[in-house]
């Protein structure tokens, strides 16, 4: 999807596309790790940062981009529920890429790219896109998104680790390992469930809930407090003294990791503190909050408007 500028109808390096069934579109990007920086790009930083890898080098970016003055608007359901509505060509990309051991750090040109998911708003519908390492670039898929076609570009991109077109292991053994990985993450619909309840239960990977879209870090934005995802090893909220943990309906156990129900506790992020602080997590979360709250439309803003105002 075409947060990738022009150069996802580039070739990596001189390499022909292979050949994919129609429904599909070999896509090439450059690796550059800045591409998702600027000021037509907002970095969706959510109160509660998500999980990193065991070294704590492994960084997951959300950036939205959206078409030139369009806003996004304001949808109402059957039950009085108001969700946020993207426009046609905005455009939201998850990148995860190796960078320093700081949860705050911003990206720099020194970050590497490990893996990029992107879903871009197209008047026939959401498009998907998956980018790997590629011999000094990216390289991946795109597809329309549905539960069948996201099974069917998972097995091509396996293919195409296979094939030695994006970056894998050597060893016949890993590549295969790698291989299968790949295709068994290929689920993007399956995951962005539209609608989907938070799910606080111990053992839940994902425990975030998702807006109308399907999005989960649009509407972690505006929550001062959500559920740990628990798909990373190390949860980088621990020890930061701004985050207190909160049990909805239930009281807090001793440990004050799980709550008297039984499920796990909520973190909450003092925003108002951290602006006093002049926490840089908090900076970093305003800064998303307002560059969002600039493109709602005037619905968005009113029923957004205590966490707007947190921030300004």
């Amino acid at each position: 999807m075409r947060l990738l500028l022009a150069v996802v109808v580039t070739l990596v390096g001189c390499r022909s596309a292979p050949p994919l069934p129609e429904d599909m579109e070999w896509v090439t990007a450059s690796a550059n790790p800045l591409q998702w920086s600027g000021p037509d790009v907002i970095r969706l930083v959510t109160p509660i940062r998500p999980p990193t890898s065991s070294d704590r080098t492994a960084h997951i970016v959300v950036a939205l981009k959206l078409p030139a003055g369009a806003l996004v608007t304001t949808t109402t359901d059957a039950a009085g529920e108001k969700s946020l509505a993207m426009p046609v060509g905005a455009i939201a990309t998850r990148i995860e890429f190796s960078g320093p051991p700081d949860a705050d750090a911003e990206p720099d040109s020194t970050w590497r790219v490990l893996d990029v998911r992107q879903f871009e708003w197209r008047g026939a519908g959401l498009d998907c896109v998956v980018l790997r390492p590629a011999m000094g670039s990216l390289a991946g898929v795109r597809w329309a998104c549905g539960r069948d076609a996201d099974r069917a570009a998972g097995q091509v991109l396996a293919m195409l680790v296979r094939e030695g077109r994006l970056d894998a292991p050597a060893d016949d053994a890993r590549r295969e390992q790698a291989a299968e990985h790949l295709r068994q993450l290929n689920g993007c619909v399956a995951c962005h469930v539209k609608g989907r309840a938070e799910d606080r239960t111990v053992g839940t990977l994902v425990q975030r809930g998702t807006d109308a879209q399907g999005l989960f870090s649009l509407r972690s934005l505006f929550a001062d407090q959500d559920p740990v995802e628990r798909y990373r090893p190390v949860d980088p909220n621990a020890g930061d003294a701004l985050m207190e943990p909160t049990c909805p309906g239930s009281e807090l156990d001793l440990d004050a990791a799980r709550c008297r129900d039984g499920r796990q506790a909520r973190l909450r992020l003092d925003v108002r503190r951290g602006r006093l602080e002049k926490s840089r997590h908090v900076v970093q979360v305003c800064a998303a909050r307002l560059a969002v709250a600039a493109r709602l439309d005037d619905a968005g803003r009113a029923a957004l408007a205590g966490a707007i105002a947190e921030c300004e």
